[in-house]
């Protein structure tokens, strides 16, 4: 329940994250308290229990909208912390090369990881948007030519890039925030996220905000965001990406987001490639007429 309150205390916001395991958890000991007998407990479980599972509920319960997937109108994105210390680099590679992806965000890309990247020779055009004085940031990969620049979004900035889509251009915005383990640094990502809120929801067309966002969709944080755009996860469940190999425990904190324009037409999460992360892929495409006009609900 602290949890719900994560605005008032950063710590609070932390216990905002496992909202499938409160969900499971208390639905399990509200079924043990009810076979003994303990009817009045076993009520107020199953309370907190749905109060979990009312939050985790649009990822099962919601459809994405039909979109027009007509080729020139489909978006594959991926975006995947490749962990600085990664020991597998030359594995990473390999798989971003079968990739069939239009921009792929890499984060936390130290210079050996861009050298290596720019020495494999892969069909994507690459770019290296770096903050001043920083050694490791975000690699930008392209099948087109893109515009590739740095968005002031506070301490961090992030990455805007506009590439063609259909008879006009779309904006895709990648964002690595810090993770909130102090006051300082849960404070810097809560107002990095509210910048690109803020900037997505003025761009006149489609937009999609990718990255790690080292938030769930339950924490305060990630509100802003959740105000203008469509989380991708939404209908599709549940969809974890960090700890890589921590089963159960892990939790959705990667993640893509897009206006009223697009629908998400395939969602997956990728193999385990030595990061503590795994990868996420999307596919989206324009959102079909009706969609747009009701206003666009996936």
């Amino acid at each position: 329940m602290l949890g719900l309150v994560g605005r008032m205390w950063w710590v609070f916001d932390l216990l905002s994250h496992p909202r499938m395991q409160y969900a499971v958890i208390l639905a399990v000991v509200a079924g043990g308290l009810a076979l003994v007998r303990r009817s009045f407990a076993a009520l107020v479980f199953l309370a907190l229990a749905l109060v979990n599972g009312a939050a985790i509920s649009p990822l099962f319960l919601s459809a994405p909208s039909d979109g027009n997937s007509t080729g020139d109108t489909d978006i594959t994105v991926v975006s995947f912390n490749v962990q600085i210390g990664n020991p597998g680099r030359s594995e990473v590679i390999d798989w971003v090369a079968n990739l069939d992806a239009d921009l792929v965000f890499l984060w936390e890309t130290s210079q050996p990881w861009r050298d290596e990247f720019a020495a494999a020779g892969l069909p994507f055009n690459q770019s290296e948007p770096l903050q001043v004085g920083s050694k490791i940031g975000g690699l930008v990969l392209t099948r087109d030519v893109a515009q590739v620049r740095l968005l002031d979004t506070g301490v961090r900035s992030s990455i805007e890039v506009k590439l063609p889509f259909g008879d006009g251009e779309i904006v895709i915005i990648g964002a690595h925030p810090f993770p909130p383990n102090s006051a300082g640094r849960a404070r810097d990502r809560d107002e990095q996220l509210s910048a690109v809120a803020r900037y997505a929801a003025t761009v006149d067309g489609p937009v999609i905000v990718a990255g790690d966002l080292n938030a769930t969709p339950w924490s305060s944080a990630f509100r802003p965001l959740g105000d203008v755009l469509v989380n991708s996860m939404n209908g599709f469940g549940w969809q974890a990406t960090y700890p890589a190999g921590a089963g159960l425990l892990m939790l959705p904190i990667d993640h893509l987001l897009h206006n009223e324009f697009l629908t998400t037409v395939t969602r997956s999460v990728g193999p385990d490639l030595g990061s503590d992360h795994l990868p996420l892929t999307v596919t989206l495409a324009r959102a079909a007429v009706e969609d747009l006009a009701a206003g666009g609900d996936g």
